[in-house]
């Protein structure tokens, strides 16, 4: 496959459209709010009712809430020893149904507007306005059939409208998001600290033991990993050895001999792969999620270890556990058989002279179905209809997610072939991602 053109709300945000307050009552320990807003089903009136240690723990009033730094001034806690806090002396409907002005007995005082009420209202259909910590653009699984009729976003822009255009930079993340992978094109062919800047758009760079930037060539002076070779290299993720994996990758073509001289990236969608288990073997993908895969990385006096399972999830919601959510219920992939250590779950088969316990032995059941599971996962991921395969022209830089979009590469020819990469938190890119949406949605 080819690319052309590669050579939620807020406390206090503006009122809910098209909505009031109709009515409230309260005692010493909840308070009950009846609203309408023209999306509830039939655009009937709504009743929820609130634990008042909630509301009051949820008071932005300048003397709960610093104004310069947005941080609370007191503890949950502090409230519920004291019950003066906790109970209202006066509660109006105000700003034409738009708030809810509540006075208590502690003496604060704070407007909760609607969209606030709405958002927690903790219905059983779905809210687009209880996404806090996600965005609103939910993953989209792809294949390459699916990549070729959205090539111009996959494009995504030019450096210089990244860097220097909000929007811009708006839409590039909002289809980082959506696909887990986006390309920044023109370059400049000597600005070699271009990933940098790229990535410091979006936040802080995740500084690891290979340095802030690194660079991928096999003349690197470096034998620590494969990838600072000419060799081939397999589909995987990377740094899952670490604790804190990095959630992001930036990779910057900066020389990149044309075709023929091998050094073809390939990325494919784990996510797809990770459904394309669910959709055959329910069991097989339970297991993956539960056995654990032991990572290490050995190399002079570096020692990192971890065990995770290949696929996580985010806690069940009604959003995520909806028909047709389930792009919003996983939360990552973990995939990189080079770093791989022995396994230390499933290892033990039946015997009648072993001294091993018997419940580690029965973990050679899970462990059966979760090797189905890995069979499934790999038959997928190795299909070429699964693959977006784009050897990066120079003057190109790649952003892909580190645990979702798996990676790989063929060997090359020709040694003047670099790349130059970083990595960014997941954090910092929602970070950016949220603010961007609030300014621009």
């Amino acid at each position: 496959m080819t690319l052309q053109g590669l050579n939620g709300t807020r406390l206090g945000t503006a009122a809910v459209d098209g909505g009031r307050i109709l009515k409230t009552f309260f005692d010493k320990n909840s308070t009950t709010i009846t609203f309408v807003r023209n999306d509830l089903p039939e655009h009937k009136p709504y009743t929820v009712t609130f634990n008042n240690l909630f509301l009051r723990d949820s008071s932005r009033s300048p003397k709960s809430m610093d104004p310069e730094s947005g941080q609370k001034l007191f503890t949950t806690g502090q409230l519920a020893r004291n019950p003066m806090s906790t109970t209202p002396k006066l509660m109006q409907i105000v700003n034409d149904g738009q708030s809810l002005r509540i006075d208590w007995e502690d003496g604060d005082s704070y407007n909760y507007p609607l969209d606030f009420i709405y958002s927690f209202k903790g219905s059983t259909f779905f809210t687009e306005a209880m996404r806090k910590s996600s965005s609103r653009h939910k993953p989209v699984l792809w294949d390459s059939a699916l990549l070729r009729k959205h090539e111009e976003e996959l494009a995504g822009t030019d450096f210089e409208s990244f860097l220097n255009d909000e929007h811009r930079l708006y839409e590039c993340l909002k289809t980082l998001q959506r696909f887990g992978i986006v390309f920044i094109k023109g370059i400049p062919a000597d600005d070699q600290m271009a990933v940098k800047r790229i990535a410091q758009k979006i936040g802080p760079i995740r500084n690891t033991f290979y340095g802030e930037t690194f660079d991928v060539r096999s003349d690197s002076g470096t034998t620590s990993n494969i990838a600072y070779s000419n060799l081939s290299l397999p589909l995987h993720m990377d740094l899952l050895y670490m604790e804190n994996v990095p959630g992001f990758q930036l990779l910057h073509a900066i020389n990149n001999p044309k075709e023929g001289t091998g050094g073809v990236n390939i990325f494919v969608d784990a996510f797809r792969a990770a459904r394309h288990v669910r959709e055959h073997d329910a069991l097989a993908y339970e297991a993956l999620q539960h056995v654990p895969v032991n990572y290490q990385y050995i190399k002079g006096e570096l020692r990192y270890y971890q065990s995770r399972p290949m696929i996580e999830h985010y806690d069940t919601n009604e959003e995520n556990t909806l028909e047709g959510y389930y792009e919003n219920l996983i939360k990552r992939v973990s995939y990189s058989p080079p770093f791989q250590a022995p396994f230390s779950f499933g290892i033990y088969e039946k015997s009648s002279e072993s001294n091993v316990s018997a419940s580690k032995v029965g973990e050679r059941f899970l462990f059966k179905d979760f090797s189905d599971g890995l069979e499934l996962f790999e038959d997928c991921i190795e299909q070429p209809e699964s693959r977006l395969e784009v050897k990066i022209p120079a003057g190109t830089c790649v952003l892909f997610n580190n645990t979702r979009v798996l990676h790989a590469r063929t060997a090359y020819l020709d040694d003047s072939r670099w790349l130059k990469g970083c990595y960014l938190d997941a954090d910092t890119f929602m970070s950016k991602l949220k603010y961007l949406e609030e300014k621009f949605v």
